[in-house]
């Protein structure tokens, strides 16, 4: 009987083999990677209502025109679009601009402060300041290389003896960090995005230097016009305070109205006295704006020409020429700027690695090293994470997104207030202009009544009262006509300069120069034109306005 023979049952084992190992390590260090540089990824702190801000349909009454989103720069603007290359306004805007600047004085005015103003060249340092930390940050973008030589002498004593020993070292290191998590970008798009901002804001300064000299300008303007006519009421009233005098020797008139008419020239002399006061200050003002001293000479003696509008009413511009704004287009990349900053705010909580190598030689004497004899090097590489800190860096980046939000609000209150001046400026112009009609009626009818009645008390159908009642509406609706003519060129100008869009010197210098030899004042609204000259009739300085 043979005795059957049994073997043990054996399991195949796996044994991995060292490329099986590393492909396995390689897959799970991948994947690690991802994740973490996902965990590193920010999410913008800007909401959608920020980012995609809808403009109004119409101006008022205007048709309505399609929605478009206000942002029209959402990354840093090159220097060509910063000086007037693409984001230009209307057509219109520009014409506007020149007529406005309708006098060569004037625009040798407008350069002299680009050159020369304080607060602009101000600005402009400031705009150097940010350009350098633009190159601070660019150059993470190379490695730091840095070069130590020391040099010293010790005394070491031992029992009674002492002995000295020099020491020499050069040491030359070159330090490099990696930008695994995008963090030194981050902090360089946040610095580009302020110096776009800057260069956008230096622009708008100088377009509100422009508007300022502009409306200095018309300012003085307004003033001189104001003081011809308190000087020429003062010389009409002066003579008819002659026609009284000889009529009160012959006793057809009363010592009373000797004494009122008196009074009146006395009075109109003082208000003359006190116009040539605002005249000088106005003066002042507009030295003060070109750097020069105030003097209250820098225009004096000169015809002043108030400027002809086109009859297209800038309410009929489209409202996407607000997104050419500078100061705008300068917020929206301050708000990007700083959302930017809640990016590198987030990426400071990361891992940051360092690699550094380094060589040098050292020897007793300053003069033995680099003597031939090898150099001692070093490769390494550090990570320096952070473990533990009190959630200060947690903090820092709650902080850079609180002051996001904050930042918008800032932002959406300024683009509503835009709105807001436009709309405002739209309507007080068409108010400005209707005014302007019925004052330049009332005019005509006041003057024609002051003749009236002074004529009818040379008669002696009329009291002097009634003369110096027609004479005050006459002066008053003189003065109405000066003050509503100033009001509509101030706001022009104002509303020119809300709008914004292209570099206002860059518009001026386009156009030329309308240029009026006669000395004639013109004014033209969207529905008016007027035409102001100066008679001599009475020496009276009267205005004849003709409505289109």
């Amino acid at each position: 009987m043979k005795k059957s023979s049994s073997k043990p049952c054996s399991i195949p084992t796996y044994r991995p083999t060292a490329r099986a190992i590393t492909k396995v390590s390689n897959r799970i260090v991948c994947t690690g990677l991802i994740l973490l540089a996902t965990g590193c990824a920010s999410q913008s702190a800007i909401s959608e209502l920020a980012k995609k801000l809808p403009l109004p349909e119409q101006w008022q009454t205007q048709a309505a025109q399609p929605q478009t989103d206000i942002h029209r720069v959402a990354e840093p603007a090159s220097d060509r679009q910063l000086d007037g290359g693409e984001l230009t306004s209307n057509q219109g805007v520009a014409g506007e601009w020149q007529s406005i600047v309708n006098s060569e004085l004037l625009n040798k005015l407008i350069r002299a402060g680009l050159a020369n103003n304080y607060q602009l060249k101000a600005s402009y340092q400031n705009l150097l300041v940010t350009k350098e930390q633009l190159n601070i940050a660019d150059a993470n973008d190379f490695p730091e290389l840095s070069l130590a030589i020391n040099q010293s002498r010790r005394k070491s004593v031992s029992a009674e003896q002492a002995s000295f020993s020099n020491s020499a070292d050069l040491s030359l290191q070159l330090s490099y960090e990696l930008d695994i998590w995008g963090k030194l970008s981050a902090e360089q798009r946040q610095t580009q995005l302020e110096y776009s901002a800057a260069k956008l804001d230096f622009n708008q300064r100088k377009n509100d230097l422009i508007s300022q000299i502009v409306s200095s300008w018309y300012a003085l303007a307004q003033a001189q016009t104001l003081v011809n006519l308190y000087q020429g009421r003062a010389a009409n009233l002066l003579n008819n305070l002659d026609i009284i005098n000889a009529s009160y020797k012959l006793g057809l008139t009363d010592a009373l109205d000797v004494y009122l008419a008196q009074n009146e020239v006395n009075s109109e002399q003082a208000r003359v006295d006190a116009q040539q006061q605002v005249v000088l200050e106005r003066q002042r003002e507009l030295e003060l704006l070109v750097a020069s001293y105030p003097k209250g000479h820098l225009v004096k003696n000169t015809r002043f020409e108030l400027p002809t509008f086109a009859k297209q009413s800038l309410s009929e511009l489209p409202a996407s020429v607000l997104t050419n704004n500078f100061e705008l287009q300068s917020s929206w990349l301050s708000l990007l700027a700083a959302d930017a900053g809640v990016a590198v705010a987030h990426k400071q909580r990361f891992p940051s690695i360092r690699l550094t190598a380094s060589g040098g030689d050292s020897s007793d004497e300053l003069g033995n090293l680099l003597s031939g004899n090898p150099l001692a090097w070093s490769i390494s590489g550090a990570i320096t994470a952070p473990l533990f800190n009190a959630g200060r860096l947690k903090s820092l980046e709650q902080q850079a997104r609180l002051q996001v939000k904050a930042q918008e609000q800032a932002y959406l209150d300024q683009v509503y207030g835009k709105f807001a001046d436009i709309e405002n400026q739209i309507s007080k112009h068409s108010a400005l202009t209707k005014q302007l009609s019925h004052i330049q009626q009332a005019k005509d009818n006041a003057i024609a009544a002051e003749d009236l009645s002074f004529d009818q008390y040379l008669k002696g159908l009329v009291n002097y009262t009634t003369v110096l009642e027609a004479q005050r509406r006459a002066f008053d609706a003189q003065t109405n006509l000066v003050e509503i003519t100033h009001q509509i060129i101030q706001n022009r100008i104002a509303m020119l300069t809300s709008i914004g869009g292209k570099n206002i010197g860059a518009m001026l210098a386009d156009g030329n120069l309308s240029k009026n030899n006669d000395g004639a004042i013109a004014f033209a609204s969207s529905t008016l034109a007027e035409t102001q000259q100066v008679t001599s009739d009475s020496n009276r300085v009267e205005k004849h306005h003709d409505v289109q």
